[in-house]
């Protein structure tokens, strides 16, 4: 553009005035790619800008074609898919970017709730061909705008009070504003301060909210007083000093609506509404496969999208793509005395039958409870003797602390547990009268970061008597997770290779400091017994670091301590190491390459040593069976796969995708997948 043109949306416009003469094209504001080349390896056009009738030179150059598997060519294609679904009324929601029907949802009126259904769509190159990945969506909408809810907490609390739980009840959530395309907000703050009446600089002009919505939107507030949502905007330019600019915009609460997992918070102990719920948005095989050709139908029946589609010579198949797979065998779970063939005939059976590898003897440890759950403390004693007897788990009567009725729950656990702790118990358990956050986030923090001491957490609801095996069925899991807690190994498979040391990576967002990230690192630190022992303890590990750095720095010396903690308890160092890294996208993974395998082969030196599948049978749409995996069609490269390691009888199974970006053990592809599926039998959690 001569001369130079800052805006990327006057530049767009200047370029759209010669729409006739050009090929069907998509332009960022820099680049342009087209549907065919252009007559000329150089093309020269000439614009006129509106509002100040200057001429402007346009030069357009041919630079290349662009190849099916490049990142260009997968851009064009999701900006054309994307193109599609605006014109089928889907509006793009979220930071998923999923897009959603806003307008036919689902009412659940007697929960203020709307439901709008939606789909997660991004084409992508695999195996020499275009695929369209799509997986349903769901998006939680109140029908309660944020001032009823204020409202309604005014009415509930002291005045004293009502702005603090206002803020902890909205605070961190997400709203979504139906005036402006359905833009969703994260609430950073409440400005009490501020109010409709306020006012604010447009174009160098002061001009009141309640103006400006009338004026844009046309719409009239009519609740004057009330205060201003804050919500903190990252402009993409940084200060001098590298660091983040935030905008500040002020949002009216009668005109947002909350949504996404906020909106649940009020239903947590409504296991009706949860179950309503569960049959509109976990759906079955059948269900989710008629949805995802519902999404072609849509695009092919769309006459705007069809032209989109038919202009760039793309078109949709109407079937899913089929792909084959490989079931691995049922694993063989070992416990001490048996060995119970496979998992088939379900995991409740199992954990009951079986006494553990290796129990940890709970002589002295303390339960605490609220006066209401006596009969549920003494019901829970009674049983946790008896059900873990034949587990092997050798438990002991514990002393009963009953809570004093005075004060919030969460300051009452606290101050039992740091009077409990003068016993020095091996373990503290507590009977929660409700699952409220703050309280189970105490106890944590005192008995993990104060005491030390191992804790198990049991809301009171569990223990109800009336619901007969389904309590003791309960009680039996919760032995499970004692035992593990004190280092008790439940039970093992066989492991493919002694000397075996097994690493698992995450990083997560830092609930509490926006800003920050969690850096998770565990180790397995058992590896030459016998084999059914191997990797079923071990050393952790955890750090923060900036969210801005999406890579971990610091992974040598977690190495160099994994390490060592292994050698401690075997006395060799190991002679393979597997790492499984979570939470990386597909553009990540060179960067992984560069930045964190070089540190683990650091520490060996310095110690000298995201799909979902449906699975036909006899024209029967169905979930996969456990051990079922894929490395063929609808993975990029040779060293990737999905695993299925759980089977589904509800819903529709989500497999784990793998990704093996070096390997230096003697181990194959196969053998790597038959490991992995080993390892997800290890989770005592989860049956």
């Amino acid at each position: 553009f001569e001369p130079f043109i800052e805006s990327q949306r006057i530049r767009m416009a200047l370029l759209n005035t010669h729409r006739p003469v050009l090929p069907v094209k998509t332009f960022d504001g820099a680049n342009m790619f087209t549907v065919s080349k252009l007559p000329n390896d150089v093309t020269e056009l000439e614009s006129i800008k509106i509002f100040d009738q200057q001429i402007v030179n346009i030069r357009i150059k041919f630079v290349s074609e662009v190849k099916p598997d490049s990142k260009e060519a997968i851009k064009i294609m999701n900006i054309v898919f994307k193109r599609c679904l605006n014109k089928c009324q889907l509006v793009e929601f979220g930071k998923d970017r999923a897009y959603f029907n806003f307008q036919n949802m689902e009412k659940m009126s007697q929960y203020y709730l709307n439901i709008a259904a939606g789909y997660k769509a991004s084409i992508g190159w695999y195996q020499s061909t275009y695929l369209l990945c799509a997986e349903v969506a769901h998006k939680l909408i109140n029908t309660k705008t944020v001032f009823d809810l204020m409202s309604e907490i005014f009415q509930k609390h002291p005045e004293s009070r009502w702005k603090e739980e206002c803020c902890e009840k909205l605070v961190g959530s997400t709203v979504i504003t139906s005036y402006n395309k359905n833009k969703c907000y994260r609430i950073d703050d409440i400005d009490w301060d501020k109010s409709p009446l306020s006012s604010f600089s447009k174009k160098k002009e002061s001009i009141t909210y309640m103006d400006y919505y009338h004026q844009n939107y046309n719409i009239t507030i009519r609740e004057k007083n009330q205060p201003l949502l804050l919500v903190k905007i990252k402009d993409r330019k940084k200060n001098e000093s590298d660091k983040d600019i935030y905008n500040f915009i002020y949002l009216i609460p009668s005109l947002c609506a909350l949504t996404g997992t906020a909106v649940l918070k009020d239903f947590s102990k409504d296991f009706r509404m949860k179950k309503e719920l569960d049959a509109v948005t976990k759906l079955n095989t059948d269900i989710r496969v008629n949805r995802l050709k519902s999404l072609i139908n849509l695009v092919k029946q769309n006459k705007e999208a069809k032209a989109e589609l038919d202009n760039w010579k793309m078109s949709l198949s109407q079937d899913l793509t089929k792909c084959d797979a490989l079931v691995l065998k049922s694993e063989r779970i070992f416990f001490k005395n048996q060995d119970t063939g496979s998992t088939e005939r379900g995991w409740n059976g199992i954990i009951k039958d079986g006494v553990h590898l290796e129990s940890v003897p709970l002589k002295d440890w303390v339960l605490i409870y609220h006066p209401r759950d006596q009969i549920k403390a003494d019901f829970f004693m009674r049983e946790i003797v008896d059900l873990s007897y034949p587990m092997g788990f050798r438990v002991s009567n514990g002393k009963m602390y009953q809570l004093q009725d005075r004060g919030t729950n969460a300051f009452l656990f606290v101050n039992a547990i740091k009077d409990s702790i003068r016993r020095s118990p091996q373990m503290i358990v507590c009977i929660l009268p409700n699952s409220a956050k703050d309280t189970y986030d105490a106890i944590k923090k005192v008995c993990c970061i104060e005491i030390g001491v191992p804790s198990q957490c049991i809301t009171s609801n569990i223990l109800d008597q009336s619901k007969g095996g389904k309590a003791k069925s309960a009680i039996t899991k919760i032995a499970v997770q004692m035992n593990c807690k004190l280092g008790g190994v439940i039970w093992g498979v066989q492991i493919l290779t002694k000397n075996t040391m097994i690493v698992g990576i995450d990083v997560n967002k830092d609930s509490a400091k926006r800003n920050n990230s969690v850096v998770t690192f565990v180790s397995s630190t058992n590896g030459i017994q016998e084999n059914r022992l191997n990797c079923t303890k071990y050393f952790s590990r955890c750090a923060f670091q900036p969210k801005s750095e999406e890579f971990i720095k610091d992974l040598d010396i977690f190495m160099i301590h994994a390490l060592n903690a292994y050698l401690k308890n075997n006395n060799t160092y190991p002679d393979k190491v597997f790492v499984f890294r979570d939470g990386l996208s597909d553009g990540q993974f060179s960067k992984i390459k560069d930045i964190e395998i070089p540190q683990f082969k650091k520490a060996f030196a310095d110690l000298n040593k995201n799909y979902q599948f449906f699975y036909e049978k006899d024209d029967r749409i169905q979930n996969p069976p456990a051990g079922t995996v894929v490395n063929s069609t609808v993975t990029k490269e040779k060293n990737e796969f999905y695993l299925i390691p759980q089977s589904a009888d509800r819903g529709t199974v989500t497999p784990t995708h793998f990704h093996i970006l070096e390997n230096s053990t003697s181990l194959d592809l196969t053998k790597i997948q038959i490991f992995s599926y080993k390892l997800t039998h290890l989770y005592y959690n989860w049956p």
